[in-house]
């Protein structure tokens, strides 16, 4: 009788070599990822800052052309009035008021009118009164007077709901355009305990406004 020896099968499997190159590309591909989200984020930050100057060079042109400020047009319904809808007369005092927030598309205070008088003059796109919305979900309104900046008189500032606009998102956009202190500057929050607070660093929203 003939005797055979059997080789043991070999165990499949993957080699540390393979091993490693497998986890350097998967790493390669997080670190896309992440990089693509950073990319992403500052991009919100810098369109939302952006914003602020973009309603502020269509007041100005408002003005030029109508001589009053949009929202506080006492003669806006005369003005647009084939513009649906029509929009409402503001005092005509001389200052845009804060009456009302979030802004809707049928919210007749000066805050929120301003956005329908500059829609209806074809300075910018939108629906009605409803507030501009950011890059990160918020609503936005435009008055003179609000209690973050009561020292600049008759200027418009820009504010932001605070829907959206987290901590992190807070202190990017006053880091990168202002002086990083939410208390002075043309950016200023509300919640400064949350402002200062790293560690809610995602999850708590503040009331912000940008000087225009």
């Amino acid at each position: 009788m003939e005797l055979r020896v059997t080789q043991p099968r070999k165990q499949a499997g993957f080699t540390l070599v393979e091993i490693a190159i497998v986890l350097v590309i998967v790493g390669l591909l997080l670190g896309a990822v992440l990089k693509g989200q950073e990319l992403i984020f500052n991009s919100k930050v810098k369109a939302t800052f952006n914003m602020s100057k973009e309603f502020a060079a269509a007041i100005s042109g408002y003005q030029d052309r109508y001589k009053v400020l949009p929202g506080d047009d006492a003669t806006a319904a005369a003005r647009f009035p084939t513009y649906n809808p029509v929009p409402t007369n503001g005092n005509g005092n001389g200052t845009i008021q804060w009456q009302a927030f979030p802004c809707q598309v049928a919210s007749v205070g000066e805050n929120c009118q301003v956005f329908l008088h500059l829609r209806a003059a074809g300075f910018v796109s939108g629906t009605g009164a409803e507030g501009a919305m950011t890059p990160f979900g918020s609503s936005t309104a435009i008055a003179a007077s609000l209690q973050l900046f009561l020292a600049t008189g008759n200027n418009p500032v820009f504010a932001i709901q605070n829907t959206g606009i987290t901590h992190k998102v807070a202190v990017a956009i006053d880091t990168a355009f202002d002086d990083g202190d939410p208390t002075r500057g043309s950016f200023r929050c509300l919640n400064l305990a949350a402002y200062n607070n790293a560690a809610l660093e995602t999850t708590v929203p503040d009331l912000c406004s940008i000087q225009m």
